[in-house]
């Protein structure tokens, strides 16, 4: 809104042109939310996730005939493993449930669940992979307005969520049902979730705009190799802040990220 001015700055590009964008953007999304309700534990919706590095690196090379050096392969693979190790250090059998959201007295289809979840994580994996890759044609067609973009993708993505509102209202009365907030021994009467819930709008709000422009002056490859390492540390902060067990297998993950994330950043030269 304060980009647009409410709408009063006339757009640099076409409102129709961001279409497939948001198009994209919307099902990559829901094709996330659905697959946690196949029997998908986070954990490996977090390894699913780091695999967007060698996704894109592929995608890159079959759509746009992208050539990378070794030390970029070799890099890409080196932090996956990394974070697939340290991923797995982390999860501990039985720590969780592992619930499909999906009633199995009316489940009909001959395939289980956890198979369709693996399958909404893969599209999204792919689909996230091209629309990295489209961002960079987009650009070059249309010029680096990386705000503007960033304001309409969501702006109009907005109806097609409300869509699937009905499924956002468990959580909505949820957040109003815990606890107040409470600073310097003062009750402020607003409940907790929504004081958290917004502190996660504003840092979210600042990790989209700085990929957005990221996305802008960088390859598709290097923007999904900084989300990556994002994620990697946001888990390592974890650690830290839950005083979660750090053992050998971690400290070896970790440090494949480490050496990956070196190699990559010696070898921008694209052949």
């Amino acid at each position: 809104m304060f980009h647009s001015k409410f709408f009063t700055v006339p757009n640099r590009i076409p409102i129709k042109s961001y279409a497939k964008i948001v198009a994209i953007f919307f099902t990559v999304n829901m094709a996330n939310n659905l697959a946690l309700k196949f029997a998908i534990y986070f954990p490996l919706f977090i390894i699913f996730k780091s695999g967007t590095l060698l996704t894109n690196m592929t995608m890159g090379y079959i759509i746009r005939s992208y050539r990378y050096n070794l030390k970029q392969i070799i890099a890409v693979i080196v932090v996956t493993a990394g974070i697939v190790i340290f991923t797995l250090a982390s999860y501990e059998p039985g720590a969780e449930n592992i619930r499909s959201g999906i009633d199995s007295n009316s489940w009909t289809i001959p395939v289980p669940p956890f198979v369709v979840g693996i399958c909404l994580l893969s599209f999204s994996l792919i689909l996230s992979a091209y629309l990295g890759l489209y961002q960079e044609t987009f650009y070059q067609k249309h010029g680096k307005h990386n705000e503007e973009m960033m304001f309409y993708v969501h702006f109009l993505s907005i109806p097609a969520f409300a869509l699937v509102g009905d499924e956002m209202m468990p959580a909505f009365y949820a957040a109003n049902k815990t606890p107040s907030f409470v600073v310097a021994g003062i009750d402020t009467v607003v409940p907790s979730a929504w004081i958290y819930i917004f502190a996660i709008c504003l840092f979210q709000f600042g990790c989209t705009k700085g990929v957005y422009m990221l996305s802008a002056v960088t390859t598709s490859l290097n923007v999904t190799m900084v989300l990556t390492l994002r994620k990697f540390f946001s888990l390592l902060i974890s650690f830290f802040v839950f005083n979660n067990a750090f053992n050998m297998f971690h400290t070896i993950g970790a440090a494949f990220v480490f050496i990956g994330t070196f190699l990559f950043s010696v070898s921008f030269t694209r052949s």
